[in-house]
Parts: C-alpha cells; sequence; structure tokens
C-alpha cells in the first residue's frame, strides 16, 4: 500500500474583533487563476476553511523532519484572492468608508508584523497590529494611463514589476506640455508595480488579472525565497517544513451610537434621557437642533460595535418613568459620516 503524505505548509486565517470567537468567517479566500496552476504543477493542496484557507505539500520524513518533495524554486509566490461574504462587513470593520473605489487591500508575508501571542501578522501596521489604510493599494486590469505635465520636450517612463523583474519603457514626446503614458497589462506577468517618469515615483499599483478581478476585495500573496524573516518562512534552505500560521487581523469599528427617537403614540413626552443602568456607565448627550416631534441622544463617546449586544441601555422621559429598558444596539447598515464623527444611528418609535 502507497501512503503518500502531506504536511501543511501554511494556514492563512483571517480575525476580527467583532465577533466573540475573534474569528471572521464574511471573507472567502481562493486561488487566483495563476495560484491553481502552480497548485498542481508542484503537488500542493488547498483547502478552503471557514475562517480563510491552508496549503499542504507532500513531504518525506526523516526523523523528526518533514522534507517537501517537490520543493519550490526561490521567489515563487501563491496568489489568493480575497472576496466578501457578508456586504456589511466594511460597516463594522475599522476601515476607510471613503476609500477609492479603485483601491483595495493587498496582503504578504513580506511583512515584519509579530503579534503578542508570537504569530506573522499580515497587516502592514506594526502599531494597531491590525489592517489599515496601510494595506490599501490601487488595483489596475487590463491597461495602466497616466496623465503628465511637463514643459519638457521628452519624458521618459518605466513600468517596473516590483517582485518578478519584468520592466516596460516608453518615451513620449510633448504635446501641449502633456504626456499621456499608456501600458498594455495584458503583456505582463502582473503583480505589484511602480510607475516612474524620469526615475521619480509617481504610483505603486498592483496589477490583477481580467480573469481574477470580478468582486475583489482584496489579495494575499504568500511568497518563498530566501530572504523572508524566519517567522514567516515555511519552506527552510534544506527543504524541511515548519508550518506558519499567517493572520489577517481586523478591528471592530467605533462609532457615536445616536438613537432617532421620533414621538408618535406618547405626545405627552416633553423630553428623554438615555443611560447605561448596569455595568460601565455610558453617557448619552442631546443632539442640538433636532426636528420636530423628535429627540436625537448621542453617545458622549465613540462606541465599539461587537457581536456581543450592549444591554441595559435605558430611555426614560422628562419625569425619569421608563419608556424602554433596554434599547437595541445598532444596526449594522445604519453607519453614517458626517464630518469628523461616524455615526450608528439607531431608529426608535415611541
Amino acid at each position: 500500500m502507497i501512503i503518500i503524505k502531506y504536511k501543511e505548509l501554511f494556514d492563512l486565517e483571517i480575525l476580527h474583533s467583532f465577533y466573540i470567537s475573534g474569528k471572521c468567517p464574511d471573507v472567502e479566500l481562493i486561488p487566483s487563476a495563476a495560484c491553481k496552476i502552480l497548485l498542481q504543477t508542484f503537488g500542493l493542496r488547498f483547502l478552503p476553511t471557514t475562517f480563510g484557507g491552508k496549503v499542504f505539500a507532500k513531504v518525506t520524513s526523516v526523523g523528526e523532519n518533514d522534507f517537501i518533495k517537490n520543493p519550490l524554486p526561490a521567489d515563487t509566490k501563491l496568489i489568493f484572492l480575497l472576496r466578501l461574504k457578508n456586504r456589511l462587513f466594511e460597516n463594522f470593520s475599522s476601515l476607510d468608508l471613503n476609500k477609492p473605489a479603485n483601491n483595495h487591500y493587498y496582503f504578504n508575508n513580506l511583512v515584519n508584523n509579530i503579534s503578542a501571542d508570537g504569530l506573522p501578522l499580515l497587516a502592514a501596521d506594526t502599531a494597531t497590529k491590525i489592517v489599515s489604510n496601510a494595506d490599501l493599494l490601487s488595483f489596475a486590469t487590463n491597461s495602466f494611463s497616466f496623465t503628465h505635465t511637463n514643459v519638457a520636450p521628452v519624458q521618459n517612463s518605466s513600468l517596473q514589476f516590483i517582485d518578478n523583474g519584468e520592466q516596460f519603457d516608453q518615451q513620449l514626446n510633448n504635446h501641449n506640455d502633456t504626456f499621456n503614458f499608456t501600458y498594455d497589462l495584458q503583456k505582463t506577468l502582473g503583480g505589484r508595480a511602480r510607475f516612474t517618469i524620469e526615475g521619480v515615483d509617481k504610483i505603486l499599483f498592483y496589477t490583477l488579472q481580467t480573469a481574477d478581478a470580478a468582486n475583489i476585495f482584496g489579495v494575499v500573496e504568500i511568497f518563498h525565497n530566501t530572504t523572508l524573516n524566519n517567522a514567516y518562512k515555511f519552506q527552510l534552505a534544506d527543504n524541511s517544513i515548519v508550518s506558519k500560521f499567517y493572520k489577517i487581523p481586523f478591528g471592530n469599528r467605533l462609532t457615536r451610537w445616536r438613537y432617532v427617537i421620533t414621538k408618535k403614540f406618547n405626545q405627552n413626552v416633553t423630553g428623554v434621557t438615555v443611560a447605561k443602568t448596569n455595568g460601565s456607565p455610558i453617557a448619552f448627550s442631546s443632539f442640538p437642533g433636532p426636528p420636530a416631534g423628535q429627540f436625537i441622544m448621542t453617545s458622549d463617546t465613540v462606541l465599539p460595535l461587537k457581536e456581543e449586544p450592549v444591554t441595559g441601555i435605558k430611555l426614560s422621559d422628562q419625569l425619569n418613568n421608563s419608556i424602554i429598558t433596554n434599547l437595541p444596539n445598532p444596526a449594522l447598515g445604519l453607519v453614517t459620516q458626517d464630518g469628523a464623527n461616524i455615526f450608528s444611528d439607531i431608529l426608535i418609535t415611541i
């Protein structure tokens, strides 16, 4: 009987502080079209999980070590696509509500960001250790265009692919002090790219193959090379395998909770208060200038949106008579930005 042994190269798990478990079921991890070919070429196996995915390789055991049967060449990268399964994910996550439409999240294991419990994180921000704008990149498919103004008679541009060494150059003559550079991305291998004019960086972006672009939220690239930090390296110089457990940590959004209370059934109410009656206090103040027939009460500080509800927030009238003893938490679909503040609105009728 032939026995084939597989060992985990890496586990990629998505975390989120919104959930009680700390793990996020809202993001799907999918091998890209190129990654599927690479997995097949090297006899690797991808297993999707509830919170991410795992990649396994065939190994041979010698003593206490497991050696990969088909070693990955240096600078190999496995590309995974991130797609959202929950349309409200960005509402309750600590992410930029106003990011440009062509910006998406990009992660790789070339970073050096270790969690408090010693696990390799794929987020770029080493201070907060959660996904942030530092993980955003402009994405492009099919072609890349850049309009540049200059009085020089000629301008030279270069499109350099950071991880595979490809480079394309273009020289344009001045036309009304405008230079419209255009590159066909379908002729490239794709990945992270740097665009320069006369040696000066203009933009860093990510080239995504057309077949992978639909409904994209982000991309994860897992590299194998000799320069990797040991905390991120799964295939060692002797081709032995040390399984890695990569984490992509998202934080929950902090908002000011805003109760919009409409007076419909009880016309005797001339004023209201909102207060938390158990545990740690939460202060609410009256929002100035509400419409006629409404009271608006806003938390004085930002509060986290969490899967576990906050209980004991009480609505009382001007005589301190209880109207609602346990007000609901915000609906995740009602998150709005007003100037520097982000509000979670809760609509109440009394």
